[in-house]
């Protein structure tokens, strides 16, 4: 039975239930993957999965990492290709990866997500001092052990020792990561929220929320949803899914350097990422001015409308 665009015509709901089936299938498969490697390496049985063997892969930078190219591979690009697949007869056209686009729109892209780091600092500045409710203690106490939980495992992927772990970081962090959270959200998501959300700059700013979320970090739930509301406009204004890509990976691969760098530096690297808050605030306004230029830019570029026809 021929599957290619068969769920082209399904409401929302079922695309979404789709989409849904096929990450928790991508998840299930990652999970016996990562469980076959744990029983060869450690040559034990299914059943004599130890603590002792969790509590190593977690604190394992390598494994760490390992875990992640797996997850993003398993849960969120094929996932999305997939999806993409059995909502259209062209998965190329549908994640919108076979447009044309200039290369002065990207160097453009790459400028703002530099541009752009006093706003998002700031923001984040902000995020940090929103306190929960009496009433809502127990879900504060909840989310600041998850988020303690995520950042644990950030941490140890940007554990860098040498070059050669640092292109295996940027390739996991910045290329594998970049391109299959922007399939899905921006790809796929979008996509199924336009077929009831008519509003284009709703769909965007839902996506971004639910992109925020899934990162499970409250401290930086608002500058991620603006971030991620950036990256639904890129893909609104040009029409091809490498724009937003391309912003993504840069965000990222500016936060593994950074790390890198100044890993040894705490005192200097918490001076970089201030930077825009606090006695700098002015340095927010600036950026946010001349970002707003470089958008201007990306928006109007006239290389770009001739695949706007295809978004959403």
């Amino acid at each position: 039975m021929n599957l290619k665009g068969k769920f082209e015509q399904s409401s929302a709901i079922v695309q979404i239930l789709i989409l849904f089936f096929v990450i928790m299938v991508g998840l299930v498969f990652v999970t016996m993957v990562i469980n076959t490697i744990v029983m060869v390496k450690f040559e034990i049985e299914s059943t004599a999965v130890t603590k002792e063997v969790i509590n190593y892969m977690i604190d394992s930078s390598e494994w760490t990492k390992n875990v992640q190219f797996f997850q993003i591979v398993g849960v969120f690009i094929l996932p999305a290709i997939i999806c993409a697949w059995l909502f259209s007869d062209n998965y190329k056209n549908y994640l919108r990866i076979d447009t044309f686009f200039q290369f002065h729109t990207i160097c453009l892209v790459m400028l703002s997500m530099l541009i752009i780091i006093p706003i998002l600092n700031s923001i984040y500045e902000f995020n940090q001092h929103i306190v929960f409710s009496q009433y809502f203690k127990n879900l504060e106490k909840l989310i600041k052990n998850q988020e303690n939980f995520t950042k644990n495992i950030i941490d140890k992927m940007l554990c860098i020792h040498s070059c050669q772990d640092l292109i295996y970081t940027i390739l996991i962090v910045c290329v594998f990561t970049s391109i299959g959270e922007e399939f899905i959200f921006r790809g796929i998501l979008q996509n199924i929220l336009h077929k009831f959300i008519k509003n284009s700059h709703i769909v965007i700013w839902i996506t971004a929320v639910f992109f925020s979320v899934v990162h499970l970090q409250f401290s930086g739930f608002l500058p991620r949803v603006l971030l991620g509301a950036y990256l639904g406009y890129l893909l609104y204004y040009t029409g091809n899914i490498w724009v937003p890509i391309s912003a993504h990976f840069t965000n990222n691969f500016l936060g593994v350097i950074n790390f890198y760098l100044f890993q040894k530096e705490i005192r200097l690297a918490k001076k970089i990422d201030s930077i825009g808050g606090g006695s700098t605030w002015w340095l927010s306004i600036v950026s946010l001015v001349i970002f707003f230029i470089i958008f201007y830019h990306i928006k109007n570029n006239k290389s770009n409308t001739s695949n706007l026809s295809k978004e959403f």
